[in-house]
């Protein structure tokens, strides 16, 4: 029991590891996967952030380079760019504006005391290296940073190499003309300066700059990290909990799967189970009990789960029963009526079921049918019987007749010296006739104890049984006793000693007609199957009580007054040699039937 529980949290603790191993296998797994999409997300709202502030900039620079073609349009002398940038500077999220030439001279900005400033070096100009495009990027702005957003400023898109306001001019026609050249020669120098630097005609064009708050932006930034990193986590937590619940569906399911088989197996076990088979709860009632077990206690009703066993179960097994301990039961043996009122002695052992941690849940008897164990004990009983009266037999039976062949021979010499009728004459006849018997009962006993050596022939059984017949015809005859053979013609020929089976065959006989002294019918038949042929002797006489039945084989038990007691342990041990069996039925004052069968297949002494 304790090596069958250790082997139990062997295998507990084995699948305990294993389930441990795939529960971080696949921790390690999740957690890859979502950390791969977690900064792939990051990275993604990031760029839309960048992508967001960018076009916010590109906005606001559009913005301005309309507001400055508003402007020329219609007030060629005077220009708002320096009022427009300080203006928007006011908005929240925006640090600075500022228009820069290609040498990175501060033309406007929404700081004025910083115009004819340089706000960029040959250097710092050559990394930005502004274009027609947008670009942008993260700068120093005192003890701040900024998200600069940047990119030429074009109020007029080229054509040709020229501005669009110049063709735009020259299709206006004369009257526009007229007018544009009294604007223009009614500006002032740095008017006509700054409209020199804002839109040359020739050579690099200035640069705008937006300078956005980078707090914003950082924050921005930080808030999609923290709203990734929590979706990462719940994710991770959520494909933890699926991975857990199908880890624990599986088992559940291999949990299932096992104790079906378990109880596939254990019914399997207990309904092929030769011995019979209870079992009871921990309260002590019956939870199960086999089809063995309910033919061995004679129990009709198969009905008897959750009933005490003193409600269903014979006195003797029921009392043993409730009377069961924690420990382990021997066998111990009792006795149960069958179904025709014999006595089947039955083993009882038991053990109880206990848990892992020792809670006993129950108890389990299995019921042994000693039947066959007696029987073969019985067997081996008479064969040690049979084997001393061999050594016996073999010791004196020589010794034994020498002297009666003297008495004989003496006793028959003084009778013929005496007349016929007279006495002592007949006491002579009498001592001849007894010394005969007792060398008959050697003759036996040296037939007992020696070797069968049989001298195995094939043999048609048929032929052999009708010459049986035959040679006690005249004694049937003169007991008044009809004979009757059913032969089988299909019958096997059998590698057998005809000798000593028409021996066993004539004593079986011989018996019958002594037990029918009022007369009967004697009937021998024979049949047979694939293994066996089976040859069965009845008689009509007064039969054999059961304690007879028993012993009837034994060597020198008999209930006749002038046997000896070895006939049929003659019969018996002729049989055995021929691989075969014997067996009597019979009811007293009913007759009695003997059964022999014998292997088609050579089994035995010289098989």
């Amino acid at each position: 029991m304790k090596e069958t529980i250790l082997r139990k949290k062997k295998i507990l603790r084995s699948q305990f590891a294993t389930s441990l191993w795939l529960l971080i296998g696949g921790i390690v797994i999740l957690g890859t996967v979502i950390t791969f999409m977690t900064i792939r997300g990051i990275e993604q709202e990031n760029r839309q952030l960048e992508t967001f502030y960018e076009e916010k900039g590109a906005s606001i620079i559009t913005a301005l380079e309309a507001g400055t073609r508003t402007d020329f349009r219609h007030n060629m002398r005077a220009l708002r760019l320096q009022t427009l940038l300080e203006e928007m500077a006011s908005q929240s999220g925006i640090l600075f504006l500022m228009v820069t030439d290609a040498n990175g001279k501060i033309i406007a900005h929404s700081n004025p005391d910083t115009v004819g400033s340089r706000a960029f070096t040959a250097q710092q100009l050559a990394e930005l290296r502004p274009g027609r495009q947008v670009s942008w990027r993260i700068m120093e702005q005192g003890n701040e940073k900024a998200f600069v957003v940047y990119r030429e400023f074009r109020p007029f898109a080229p054509v040709g190499g020229r501005p669009k306001m110049m063709s735009h001019m020259k299709m206006m026609g004369r009257r526009m003309g007229h007018k544009m050249r009294a604007q223009e020669q009614g500006c002032t120098k740095e008017e006509h300066s700054f409209r020199c630097k804002l839109v040359p005609k020739s050579g690099p064009v200035p640069v705008i700059y937006i300078g956005l708050d980078e707090k914003t932006f950082a924050t921005a930034q930080q808030v999609n990290r923290e709203h990734a990193v929590v979706n990462a986590v719940f994710i991770l937590l959520i494909g933890l909990a699926g991975f857990l619940a199908l880890t624990w569906a599986q088992k559940a399911r291999q949990s299932r799967r096992r104790m079906q088989s378990s109880e596939a197996l254990a019914n399997e076990v207990m309904f092929n189970l030769p011995d019979g088979l209870l079992v009871t709860d921990d309260n002590g009632r019956i939870a199960l009990l086999n089809d063995v077990a309910l033919e061995q206690l004679n129990i009709t009703d198969a009905n008897v789960v959750g009933k005490s066993p003193s409600e269903v179960l014979p006195e003797c097994v029921a009392r043993l029963v409730e009377l069961t301990g924690g420990e382990a039961l021997s066998e111990v043996e009792v006795e149960c009526l069958g179904k025709r009122g014999e006595i089947i002695p039955i083993g009882v052992s038991g053990s109880a079921v206990t848990l892992d941690d020792g809670t006993s849940i129950g108890y389990v008897y299995l019921l042994r049918d000693l039947r066959e164990v007696r029987r073969l004990e019985a067997e081996v009983r008479r064969k040690e019987k049979l084997a001393a009266v061999g050594s016996l037999a073999a010791g004196v039976a020589h010794e034994i007749r020498n002297p009666l062949s003297s008495i004989k021979g003496y006793a028959t010499y003084f009778g013929s010296r005496f007349e016929e009728g007279s006495e002592d004459r007949e006491a002579a006849n009498i001592m001849v006739h007894e010394v005969e018997r007792l060398n008959r009962v050697i003759t036996d006993l040296i037939s007992l104890s020696r070797p069968s050596d049989l001298r195995r022939a094939e043999t048609d059984l048929n032929v052999l049984a009708k010459h049986c017949f035959g040679l006690i015809k005249q004694d049937a005859a003169a007991h008044d006793v009809v004979l009757d053979i059913s032969i089988d013609d299909t019958l096997p020929k059998l590698f057998v000693d005809p000798d000593r089976l028409s021996q066993a065959i004539l004593n079986i006989c011989l018996n019958s007609l002594e037990a029918m002294p009022q007369g009967g019918i004697l009937t021998m038949n024979l049949a047979h199957t694939d293994n066996l042929v089976t040859l069965a002797i009845s008689d009509t006489g007064k039969g054999i009580s059961k304690e007879d039945a028993v012993r009837i084989f034994e060597p020198y038990y008999t209930t006749k007054s002038q046997g000896t007691g070895l006939g049929l342990a003659i019969v018996l041990k002729i049989i055995e040699a021929h691989g075969g069996t014997i067996r009597v039925k019979s009811q007293e004052g009913a007759g009695a039937q003997f059964i022999i069968e014998i292997p088609v297949s050579p089994v035995g002494e010289n098989a």
